[in-house]
């Protein structure tokens, strides 16, 4: 029992299915209370209204099986056509992904160039540029901290 039937006194709905499964709780309470027999009386018409219409209602004719046997096997029979069709169409979408691949990896090369070359420094500049950084003798960066040491 769960805190839900001892507060009411009454089996859950878990409980009354596991009961009409045989797996429920132990005890005679059902036959003691008219509530709970009621509930389960329904739940054991609806589980056999269920039952009832999930009955098969008539063997299946021999005939009909047979026709649906004969009919997978020649489906089965032009298999190899069909999987040679799906082996083709998926070559073809591989082929496709890799000249896309390809293609884009070209262009990105082709513009990684570009850029070079709008960006190449000459041995003039970058010389400039080192005797700049050298002739700087403190970074901008730390001049405020030098004003703090100037009487």
């Amino acid at each position: 029992m769960n805190i839900e039937s001892k507060l009411s006194g009454h089996w859950t709905d878990e409980q009354l299915i596991e009961h009409l499964y045989g797996i429920g709780p132990e005890g005679n309470h059902v036959e003691e209370c008219g509530d709970c027999r009621e509930r389960l009386s329904r739940m054991v018409a609806a589980r056999r209204a269920i039952e009832a219409e999930c009955a098969p209602l008539e063997q299946v004719p021999f005939d009909l099986l047979a026709a649906q046997r004969r009919s997978i096997y020649a489906r089965l029979a032009q298999r190899p056509a069909a999987r040679l069709g799906l082996r083709m169409r998926q070559w073809a979408a591989a082929a496709a992904m890799i000249a896309l691949l390809g293609g884009g990896a070209f262009l990105y090369e082709q513009n990684q160039r570009q850029q070079a070359l709008q960006n190449k420094v000459t041995d003039a500049q970058l010389a400039q540029e080192v005797s700049a950084i050298a002739q700087a003798s403190e970074p901008n960066s730390t001049a405020p901290l030098q004003e703090l040491f100037v009487e």
